[in-house]
C-alpha cells in the first residue's frame, strides 16, 4: 500500500495558493519520507541503517532524489544559498542527465527507480508520487498560466508526457508513453496518444513500481 497523509495532512496540502499546493514538510522531513518509500519498495516496514547506507552509496535513484533535498537545505544558506543549489542542480543534469526544475515543488516520498532521461518542469509534485525514466512534466505552451499539478500517490510510468496547466488526480495511474494533456480524475487509469481515461483504478491497487521485487534476498532482513 502507499504511504499517504493521513486525513489532516491531505486536507492541508489541497490549500491552493494561486495554483499551488502548499507544501508544508521540511527538507529533513521529506528524506525520511523518501527513505520509508523505498523501504516499501523493498516490502520493509523501516528504514534500518544498511539499508539507509546503501540507498546513499548505491542506489542512483535515490541519489537523484537525495540531490533535491540537499538543494532545498542549501539554499536557505544566507548568501551562498542560492549559488550552492545552482552548483548541486547542475551537477545533478549533468550526471544523471535529469532535470527537475529549481522551481518546481516536490513534495515528500517521492520515488525514482531509474533517474534517466527526466524532465520536470516548474511543476507541483504531492506526497508518494512515483516517476519512471524518460517522463516529461512542463508547460505544453509558454503561454500556458502554470505548469502541471500531481496530486498524492501518482504512478507515470515510462516515456510519459504530462503537460499543460492540468491536475493529475490523487492515486491515478498514467500509462507508459502516454501523451497527457487534459486533467486525470482521481483514481483513474490514463494511456494512449493523446491520453485518454480506460477506468478507475481500486483506492487499494498498488501500483506496480511499489510492488516488492519477488525473491529480492536483500528483503529478507528488516533491520538491513
Amino acid at each position: 500500500m502507499l504511504l499517504s497523509a493521513g486525513p489532516g495532512e491531505n486536507a492541508v496540502w489541497r490549500q491552493v495558493c494561486g495554483d499551488r499546493i502548499d507544501m508544508t514538510e521540511t527538507p529533513f522531513q521529506k528524506v525520511k519520507a523518501d527513505l520509508k518509500r523505498y523501504a516499501l519498495r523493498e516490502n520493509r516496514t523501516s528504514a534500518g541503517l544498511g539499508f539507509t547506507l546503501r540507498m546513499f552509496l548505491l542506489t542512483p535513484g535515490f541519489q537523484f532524489v537525495f540531490s533535491r533535498r540537499l538543494q532545498e537545505m542549501v539554499v536557505k544558506i544566507p548568501l551562498i544559498g542560492r549559488l550552492l543549489r545552482r552548483i548541486l542542480w547542475w551537477w545533478s543534469c549533468v550526471f544523471f542527465s535529469s532535470e527537475l526544475a529549481m522551481a518546481a515543488k516536490i513534495g515528500g516520498g517521492f520515488y525514482v527507480p531509474h533517474p534517466f532521461g527526466i524532465v520536470v518542469g516548474a511543476a507541483t509534485l504531492g506526497r508518494n508520487v512515483s516517476i519512471l525514466q524518460n517522463v516529461t512534466i512542463g508547460r505544453k505552451a509558454a503561454e500556458d498560466p502554470r505548469d502541471p499539478v500531481i496530486e498524492d500517490g501518482v504512478s507515470i510510468s515510462a516515456g510519459a508526457v504530462v503537460v499543460g496547466a492540468i491536475t493529475v488526480g490523487e492515486g491515478a495511474t498514467i500509462g507508459a508513453n502516454a501523451v497527457v494533456t487534459k486533467d486525470v480524475p482521481p483514481h483513474s487509469i490514463a494511456m494512449g496518444i493523446p491520453a485518454k481515461i480506460i477506468g478507475p483504478k481500486p483506492v487499494t491497487d498498488t501500483p506496480l513500481v511499489d510492488r516488492p521485487v519477488a525473491g529480492d534476498a536483500a528483503t529478507t532482513s528488516p533491520a538491513a
